[in-house]
């Protein structure tokens, strides 16, 4: 019957779903924030060094309030 599928549907989930699960989880533990930024090309590692340097914290995004003016 249509049910015999479940199981299997059931254990094609969880291995498609608990590796992004696990991600998810394992950057809140190593970085302390749930996303991880990309830094494989120079543009994204100029503007986490950029955001680093303005607002101390790479993943919160502040506004122009943060940034000082000189």
């Amino acid at each position: 019957m249509w049910y015999e599928i479940l199981p299997s549907a059931f254990i094609i989930t969880a291995a498609l779903g608990l590796p992004g699960w696990g991600l998810y989880h394992i950057h809140n533990l190593s970085l302390g924030n749930h996303y991880r930024r990309s830094l494989d090309d120079r543009w994204n590692r100029h503007l986490y060094q950029r955001d680093l340097r303005l607002t101390g914290n790479p993943y919160n995004v502040y506004g122009l309030e943060k940034i000082p003016d000189n």
